[in-house]
């Protein structure tokens, strides 16, 4: 038994006890800090939370699409915006994934579904890990980058820089894509990862984190509370604590985590408060990944009827006379 599968045990009992307590955090809060809450929310602008919602469907186009770009570095060579057709609907079924404990079921939807389309195995787990490692590195460079324009990393630049220099390293095709080639070569899987390929990848996933913090921008600044704090250190700290949230393994989706730490970075005076404001970005999350799981079941259940009554109807015609129809 490996190390891994040995801590898997530990880290489900971990994730549960995490979310009672944050469960009873939130009742808690409900009870005692409500007031305050509101306080913070009074003159809401629900217009910008509108647009917040509306710009939030952007990135499951532009999710898909580092899909479609990833499977063409595998070697992938079919039509572009059929794989795109198909990787945003995968995409828009697997959202729901995102809410299970555990940091791998919304790559694992996308992976299955996209199999079932007839997309190799292969190239598609190589997708996974690929989408996994470059976003985390694009985000908290970014977070980071980001962040020290405004002046709010501690500690100054010089650790951030190397960070960023490991993190680079760690994902480029010199270091990272040789260790996932010898991974994939033990699973039976070629992989090849170029630099152009990767600084593809990696410019798709600034394109995706750069909208993702317009969409919490706009939500943020729907709230008069937020008017002083300056753009570069909501963007900067969204990106990096959001990043953050990804490194723990006991919190779905960073959940908890991105809402202390960006009313940290904030220095908000009612902590508590902000965060449960903060919390409020993922209930927009939430629904658009409701509408657009609704949405993609909707018309995959319709072709899939379709394709029942064409197959039924067919076979209800059968060959005319008894004899088979022409090839």
């Amino acid at each position: 038994m490996s190390r891994l599968e040995r801590l898997k045990p530990f880290l489900k009992v971990l994730r549960i006890a995490y979310l009672v307590g944050l469960a009873v955090l939130i009742g808690w809060i409900v009870r005692s800090e409500w007031s305050d809450v509101v306080q913070l929310v009074v003159g809401a602008r629900p217009g910008l939370i509108a647009a917040s919602l509306a710009a939030s469907f952007g990135l499951i186009l532009v999710g898909a699409w580092f899909w479609v770009v990833s499977l063409r570095t595998q070697g992938y060579r079919a039509p572009p915006l059929q794989v795109l057709n198909k990787a945003t609907h995968a995409t828009s079924r697997s959202l729901l994934a995102r809410y299970v404990p555990g940091s791998v079921w919304f790559a694992v939807g996308r992976v299955g579904l996209l199999r079932a389309a007839g997309l190799p195995i292969g190239p598609l787990s190589a997708t996974a890990v690929l989408e996994m490692a470059t976003s985390l590195t694009v985000v908290l460079i970014c977070g980071l980058g980001v962040l020290s324009l405004s002046g709010g990393i501690p500690g100054g630049a010089t650790w951030m820089i190397v960070l960023a220099l490991a993190l680079i390293a760690a994902t480029s095709p010199a270091i990272g894509g040789r260790v996932v080639a010898w991974w994939a070569a033990r699973k039976g899987v070629v992989f090849s990862l170029t630099w152009r390929g990767y600084l593809q990848l990696v410019g798709i996933n600034l394109v995706f984190w750069g909208w993702s913090a317009l969409t919490f921008l706009l939500y943020l600044r729907s709230f008069p509370v937020a008017d002083p704090y300056r753009t570069t250190l909501v963007v900067g700290g969204f990106l990096l604590t959001w990043g953050i949230g990804f490194l723990a393994p006991f919190a779905p989706q960073g959940i908890g985590v991105f809402e202390v730490g960006m009313a940290t970075v904030l220095r908000a005076e009612e902590v508590v408060g902000m965060a449960v404001v903060l919390g409020g970005y993922r209930l927009v999350l939430l629904a658009r990944d409701l509408i657009a799981t609704s949405v993609a079941e909707f018309i995959a259940t319709r072709t899939t009827l379709r394709g029942s009554a064409r197959k039924e109807w067919q076979q209800a015609l059968g060959p005319v006379g008894g004899t088979d129809p022409d090839p």
